[in-house]
């Protein structure tokens, strides 16, 4: 971190499609190391809502634990089914913040159905959750685009904050990743658009400076600001997913 110049990185638990237990060992091994570097390592707590219990998990991370936010893949269930809605609920007093991947998906057989982020339209009934559409849902990225206006004229009418925001990780292939983020940077503003990497741990961040010195020229490319730069680079997440004790 050090190396690349990051000051702080949002660490993601390892995922479990299917028991809590195994679920929770993940959650503590994040724990340790936040522990280990506390303000500079944040956890996302890397959740399956269809499994039973998972909204007292939820609860567990974000009050006990001190993971800063939740991540979520759709995986074979859509966001707007019935038997979720205690998952939604139980985040939704939490006023907790979510990652959800949103686009192609090359993992999980053949989920990519399941994440359209117009599902995500269901969570305006949540207005005390925030969340962001991970990799400019590509190949959805018009579609990300119209989710984010919906949400932002839904929060004008139901008097709540603007609950949506676009993580930039890659995802889009270089032939249209210029044009997708400058179009974000236009509908949205640069204090909309969140910085990713997805590299993975262990080993070591080569692909997170690879990144990241992709995604700043391509910001000064599109005319922006230092201030704006860093904005995305860090201030969103800092709001979105703030550091905690």
């Amino acid at each position: 971190m050090d190396a690349n110049g990051v000051d702080r990185i949002l660490l993601m638990s390892r995922y479990e499609r299917a028991s809590l237990d195994t679920t929770l060992e993940n959650l503590r091994e994040v724990q340790r190391l936040m522990k280990e570097a506390p303000g500079r390592i944040s956890g996302l707590a890397w959740l399956n809502p269809a499994v039973s219990g998972s909204e007292t998990l939820a609860v567990r991370a974000l009050q006990d634990m001190g993971f800063s936010g939740i991540k979520i893949i759709p995986d074979h269930w859509f966001v707007y089914e019935d038997r979720l809605e205690p998952f939604w609920q139980a985040l939704n007093e939490l006023s907790a913040s979510v990652l959800f991947h949103t686009g192609i998906l090359y993992t999980f057989d053949d989920g990519s159905r399941f994440c359209h982020p117009v599902f995500l339209e269901k969570i305006l009934h949540y207005p005390r959750i925030r969340f962001a559409m991970a990799h400019l849902s590509w190949p959805w990225c018009d579609e990300c685009l119209a989710v984010m206006g919906r949400m932002q004229a839904a929060a004008e009418e139901g008097g709540f904050r603007w609950q949506s925001y676009i993580d930039t990780t890659p995802g889009t292939p270089p032939y249209i990743r210029t044009q997708a983020v400058r179009n974000a940077l236009e509908f949205c503003g640069p204090d909309r658009l969140l910085f990713g990497s997805d590299s993975v741990l262990p080993g070591d961040l080569t692909h997170q400076k690879e990144v990241l010195s992709s995604d700043i020229q391509l910001y000064r490319a599109a005319g922006l600001k230092d201030d704006q730069i860093l904005m995305i680079l860090s201030g969103t997440a800092d709001a979105l997913f703030p550091a905690r004790p």
